[in-house]
């Protein structure tokens, strides 16, 4: 009785600190920026390369499906390492595990960035090397992500959580605003392989601080037996389900492979079903599941991966292959998006305490669909304004769904198995990045296909329609059209300026300045049917993410928030008092 009454005292004063380190209380603010400065690597990673990927596909030789690899690679060791990083955490050491991921990550990046060396070395191509070294580098980023959050809830008392997480995920988006800046920075001015060097000063500043600030949150008593038949089922499961999709388009979505993947995917996630049910200490608990501000935040936050990842991917390449952009300029005109959620992520968690996140939650939905939707409004005579709207749209609605979900997914976790329960959250929004990337790209890519040959097919009908230059000038024009169709791909999707005006050369001398202009006339018409089929193919992925934002809407109005605010201790936790630290420290 009189540890409770201990519990609940020290969860109500907020002006005492739970945790100590080298025999002072732990400053919970210093411990977030700590963290964020660390988890700052991986988000800026992601957005970095993300800038980088037309400049890679260029330098690497490679078409655009082989080089989303570059992120899916990352994200799909990330997605499966996540529950078992964060698991690993409880067992052994918040803080010890988020160094090593910091290790990991790092040496991972240098890898990345001698990916051309390593090929010239071995006559492996350069792309598989990149690819490789993106995967190693995503595990230690996995051990970032949500160790990083489970700190913070383990370190801030309940009523103050929800502006730490704010800050949290504001700190995020300003990583995510400086990310295109200083890839589209380091790639017109040096090459791509930079966006991989500059995360090495951030691990060292991060390293650094996390050894000072951040004390050490295990649980002595969480159980240490590991459960390697539930990984490797899940592995398997998320390997074939992501690699089908990716590949559909390429081997043809009825083809024997395809429907083996996606075959070995089901049968996959059946027998994780039944080896997780059977051992004593599953990689993921699924009584989490019964915890419905758990269970609706994590479907919540899946299909805002989903929406996400593969639309802002896209939304560069619209700004570079659509609109002309140089990838510089790409990145200054996608700052506004990342720049929204930052502020909005401030203003949420600075009221979190007067507005609900589950109003938040269904808010920030909402504005993500709104914002996908404008977005297939486009036309070809867009500007930078008429996207830039559309994007702050969608950046608000990121700032309120990061800073709501991940306080609802974790608010009724119990304390024992905060870092397993982030994990699992943080594998649904993950593998909904995997799957965004996958399902819209693999979209895209067949939208371009299919409408660059009806491009062709319409170019070729107004050169036979047209009687405004001699016909001895359509054949050749259509054969050039007929050709340049046949060798369509997604290697160069940019819209070219069509110039016919060297025909004129072949007209009698007295008629060649009206037939010059007549075939300048002609070249502009092919050249914007060509300009909206690329356009088509962008507007078609944007409604596609908007239905995915309008599913996570509704699954947003499921998600609940506990209506306590003070913390009653959490049946099967312990409060972490200071004989849990280490001496080490």
């Amino acid at each position: 009785m009189q540890q409770e009454k201990t519990v609940t005292a020290t969860f109500k004063d907020t002006s005492q600190p739970v945790l100590m380190i080298r025999g002072k209380p732990v400053n919970p603010w210093l411990v977030l920026i700590s963290l964020v400065f660390g988890f700052f690597m991986s988000l800026l990673d992601i957005t970095i390369v993300n800038i980088a990927i037309p400049s890679i596909q260029s330098s690497l030789n490679t078409n655009l499906t082989t080089v989303t690899w570059v992120l899916n690679a990352y994200s799909l060791v990330f997605a499966i390492l996540l529950v078992t990083m964060g698991r690993f955490a409880d067992q052994y050491g918040r803080k010890r595990l988020f160094m090593l991921g910091m290790i990991i990550f790092s040496l991972g990046s240098l890898l990345c960035a001698l990916s051309p060396t390593m090929a010239s070395l071995t006559g492996w191509p350069a792309i598989n090397w990149l690819i490789s070294f993106r995967a190693f580098q995503a595990i230690g980023a996995a051990a970032l992500n949500p160790v990083s959050l489970a700190i913070i809830i383990a370190v801030f008392p309940r009523e103050r959580r929800g502006a730490a997480i704010g800050v949290w995920g504001a700190l995020s988006g300003l990583a995510a605003a400086a990310g295109p800046v200083l890839g589209g920075f380091l790639v017109q001015n040096f090459d791509w392989r930079w966006i991989f060097f500059v995360n090495l000063p951030f691990c060292i500043i991060g390293l650094i601080m996390v050894a000072i600030f951040v004390p050490e949150t295990r649980e002595p008593g969480t159980s240490k037996k590991l459960d390697p038949l539930g990984l490797l089922t899940l592995s398997i499961a998320i390997f074939c389900l992501v690699l089908g999709i990716i590949q559909g388009n390429d081997w043809g979505w009825t083809s024997i492979p395809i429907l083996s993947l996606f075959a070995g995917a089901l049968v996959a996630m059946i027998l994780f079903f039944i080896v997780e049910s059977r051992v004593s200490e599953p990689i993921v608990d699924f009584s989490l599941f019964k915890i419905r501000s758990f269970s609706a935040s994590s479907v919540a936050i899946f299909l805002f991966g989903i929406a996400i990842q593969g639309a802002f991917l896209l939304l560069v390449l619209y700004f570079i292959d659509a609109q002309g952009y140089t990838q510089l300029d790409a990145a200054y005109a996608i700052i506004p998006i990342p720049l929204a959620s930052f502020v909005v992520s401030v203003f949420s968690g600075a009221f979190s305490q007067r507005i609900s996140p589950r109003v938040s939650g269904i808010a920030g939905m909402a504005l993500l669909a709104i914002g996908f939707f404008a977005l297939a409004t486009l036309n070809v005579n867009a500007t930078w304004l008429d996207t830039t709207w559309r994007g702050i749209i969608i950046g608000a609605g990121m700032g309120l769904c990061f800073q709501s979900f991940p306080n609802m997914a974790l608010s009724e976790i119990p304390r024992a198995k905060l870092g397993v329960g982030s994990g699992v959250f943080n594998t649904f929004r993950q593998i909904g990045f995997v799957l965004g990337v996958a399902i819209l790209i693999s979209l895209f890519v067949g939208q371009i296909q299919t409408n660059v040959q009806k491009a062709t097919t319409n170019s070729i009908q107004i050169v036979q329609n047209n009687t405004s230059i001699p016909a001895q000038f359509h054949q050749p024009i259509i054969k050039g059209l007929q050709s340049a169709g046949s060798n369509a791909n997604s290697n160069q999707i940019q819209p070219q300026s069509i110039d016919l005006t060297q025909f004129a050369q072949f007209a009698p001398p007295q008629f060649r300045e009206q037939a010059r202009a007549s075939l300048k006339v002609l070249g502009d018409q092919i050249a914007a049917e060509f300009k909206n089929a690329v356009l088509s193919a962008f507007t078609a992925t944007w409604i596609a993410a908007g239905m995915f934002a309008l599913l996570g809407l509704v699954g947003a109005f499921f998600t609940r928030m506990p209506k306590h605010t003070a913390a009653p201790p959490v049946e099967g936790s312990e409060p972490l008092e200071e004989v849990d630290i280490p001496a080490v420290l």
